[in-house]
């Protein structure tokens, strides 16, 4: 054998005994590497791809002060405020004189002819100064005009101020909103949140019951097998689980719904929001009555006061409309032209001011054929602000409504919550005599079923009878338009107050 095939060979056999060796290395590496991967996650953590959105804690009070800062309605209501205020002072610029410059240099014939000409509302002809001449020519000149006008309003009889006024209202409005839009959203999410606990409260109680019907299930399925009860009662006994486990499913949609809403009430849409609930789950600590208020110091009065005003400021405008103005003017002015004649020489053939004048003086003018149009404009403007003391009319029948149903739904929340306690005792003892009844053959099945009803729907009643009366307080709050004392008993319920 040559000493090329001996070491081809050679390679051939170390070759063939790595390639193991290499596999092995690498597979292990890769698993290496893995472990560390995953020692860098939390026990339990999914990969990222398949991770659960992550779920934060809010308290009540957290999920109110959220939406406050959150919501899109609250800043498009804050722009709108900043918008009126510089409406404000804009309107306040009319007092404001003006004054123009203007500055021409031009290449033009000087063909002049006598005639008129209507005033143009695009200037399509330019106006053309200078003595008639003969005949016609294209040929052109320099010319140049250079000017400065100083203008000021010196009298309305009102009309800036009533614009200025109107302004202010406007601004006014859009303040009243901010606040009634403060006002719905931060009740808008505390309702959410107190919603999400009600849900909850009530998963518990459907889980309950689909317990108690499963162990149920089992005595009547024993009892069916020994031959002491008919096949029909275990029938019933599991169409009465599956009852039971179908609401339990409907209870975790409900939960589910009033938490995607309630992430959407915080401007959090498609976050998942966990909750506390321990603290709603008991009466307030203070007594919360509800107070006798002036409905007209609601946001939505306030608002509905606001527009009221706009609209007299926008008839207020119309009556210093037809009024006349005066004014002062002042002008200086210079101009140049190429064109010679016997009085006059071009000073750089036109290309600058060779002659210059002023003038001031004061004018008056006055609308006079607008009667027509501002009177069927302020028919108009009265017509509308009669509607708006319309519309505050009946957000004050609104709001008196919605304050004397609150004060009924608090009324009877509270005698409820005092009640239920007794249902769930009667409930409980029903149920157990019945099912003692059915062992030793007293009753059927139907009377049992009748008392895991009525338990079933007072431990529902129970689970949110403390949450109904948060709510209803919530309600109280909201319909007297001030959420200060709700939140004061929210502070001491979770304990930072």
């Amino acid at each position: 054998m040559s000493r090329a095939h001996a070491f081809a060979f050679l390679r051939k056999l170390l070759w063939v005994n790595a390639l193991p060796v290499l596999v092995s290395i690498a597979m292990f590496c890769f698993v290496v590497g893995t472990a560390c991967c995953a020692a860098g996650q939390e026990p339990g953590e999914a990969p990222p791809t398949l991770r659960a959105p992550l779920q934060q804690l809010y308290s009540l009070s957290a999920a109110v002060d959220t939406s406050l800062r959150n919501f899109p309605t609250i800043r498009h209501a804050k722009a709108r405020v900043l918008q009126t205020r510089a409406g404000i002072t804009l309107a306040r610029t009319a007092y404001l004189p003006t004054f123009d410059m203007l500055f021409q240099e031009l290449r033009t014939t000087n063909n002049v002819i006598a005639g008129a000409i209507f005033p143009q509302t695009l200037d399509v002809i330019p106006m053309q100064t200078g003595a008639e001449r003969r005949g016609s020519s294209l040929s052109s000149v320099f010319s140049n005009n250079v000017g400065a006008n100083f203008s000021w309003e010196l009298y309305d009889f009102g009309l800036r101020h009533a614009n200025v006024g109107l302004a202010k209202t406007d601004f006014a409005s859009a303040n009243a909103q901010v606040r009634l839009t403060d006002l719905d959203v931060g009740a808008a999410a505390a309702e959410s949140y107190l919603q999400t606990v009600a849900a909850k409260q009530t998963i518990r109680a459907q889980k309950a019951t689909v317990k108690r019907m499963e162990a149920w299930a089992l005595i009547v399925h024993t009892l069916v097998d020994k031959g002491l009860r008919p096949g029909v009662d275990a029938a019933r006994a599991d169409a009465d689980l599956s009852f039971a486990r179908i609401n339990l499913i409907e209870a975790e949609r409900e939960t589910e719904l009033a938490r995607v809403d309630l992430s959407e009430a915080m401007g959090l849409a498609g976050n998942y929001i966990g909750i506390e609930e321990s603290p709603w789950i008991k009466r307030p600590a203070k007594m919360f009555v509800a107070q006798v208020v002036d409905l007209g110091l609601h946001p939505y009065a306030i608002l509905r006061t606001a527009e009221v005003k706009t609209a007299g400021a926008q008839v207020q405008v119309l009556n210093k409309t037809y009024y006349p103005h005066i004014w002062f003017h002042s002008a200086m002015w210079g101009r140049g032209s190429g064109v010679r004649n016997q009085y006059l020489s071009p000073v750089a053939d036109g290309v600058v001011p060779q002659v210059a004048n002023w003038v001031a003086g004061f004018s008056m003018s006055f609308p006079a054929m607008d009667y027509f149009k501002i009177k069927a404009q302020k028919r108009m403007a009265i017509q509308n602000e009669q509607a708006q003391r319309a519309s505050y009319d009946l957000a004050i029948q609104v709001l008196t409504q919605k304050d004397a149903r609150a004060k009924v739904l608090l009324e009877n929340a509270r005698r409820i919550a005092d009640e239920t306690p007794v249902l769930i005792k009667a409930a409980k003892e029903n149920e157990i005599k019945a099912l003692e009844r059915y062992r030793v053959g007293l009753s059927t099945i139907v009377e049992v079923a009748e008392a895991e009803r009525i338990l079933a729907r007072a431990e529902v009643e129970d689970a949110v009878a403390e949450v109904r009366v948060w709510r209803s307080i919530l309600a109280t709050a909201y319909a007297q338009g001030n959420l200060s004392p709700f939140m004061a008993l929210v502070a001491s319920a979770e304990g930072t107050k």
